[in-house]
């Protein structure tokens, strides 16, 4: 049998305790060496199906707020508030451009521009020579435009048109006359132009003839 002083059964009890703790380091250590680290930020997830709203206002068929997803296009919204009406100008408007939210989109109406209007000259009616009369078509009536005969700037005063549309007006008429031979047969026709649909038509259908 083996007996121990007290210092060495002190010093035995040390290196016991000491070769515990070694082994519990170890232990803790290989356990936790292959566990990913947290980070200690974390980025917040992106917000989905994110919606804005649009106000939407001028020559649209039904005018209003609009909740519409994020990165829509202003010809998404348009065609959300019905669409553009016939008197609208849409080169007036970037169509791609995207929208965000809390914004006014206006579409405005089609306007001619003042200094293309150009007031004609007074006429000396006393020193007026009689003009000879020919077998064309009996003039228009008071205050209508004729189709076959008006230029560009009588077409523009039409209500809506403005000189883009009367130059679309004349051009298609010189290709009815290259085609069959002579001009409008009906007023009609003008709606067979690009851009001149049902609303614009019903706006001058009273103010022209043939």
């Amino acid at each position: 049998m083996f007996f121990f002083s007290r210092g060495e059964q002190v010093a035995l009890a040390l290196l016991m305790a000491a070769l515990v703790a070694a082994g519990g380091a170890m232990w803790w250590a290989s356990s936790h060496a292959g566990a990913p680290s947290e980070p200690f930020f974390v980025d917040a997830p992106a917000p989905k199906n994110e919606q804005i709203t649009v106000h939407v206002c001028g020559e649209v068929a039904r005018p209003g707020l609009y909740t519409v997803a994020a990165g829509s296009r202003a010809y998404d919204v348009i065609k959300r508030a019905g669409g553009a009406t016939g008197r609208a100008d849409l080169d007036a408007v970037n169509l791609a451009a995207e929208v965000i939210d809390g914004q006014q989109l206006n579409l405005p109406a089609l306007q001619a521009p003042a200094n293309d209007k150009r007031a004609s000259p007074p006429v000396d009616r006393g020193n007026e020579k009689p003009r000879p009369r020919t077998a064309r078509a009996a003039p228009s009536p008071p205050g209508k435009v004729n189709l076959n005969r008006a230029g560009v700037e009588e077409l523009d005063q039409l209500p809506g048109i403005g000189p883009t549309y009367a130059r679309r007006i004349v051009e298609y008429r010189e290709r009815l006359k290259a085609e069959t031979g002579q001009g409008f047969t009906r007023i009609e026709q003008l709606m067979e132009i690009p851009g001149i649909g049902p609303r614009r038509f019903a706006d001058i259908k009273d103010r022209v003839t043939l």
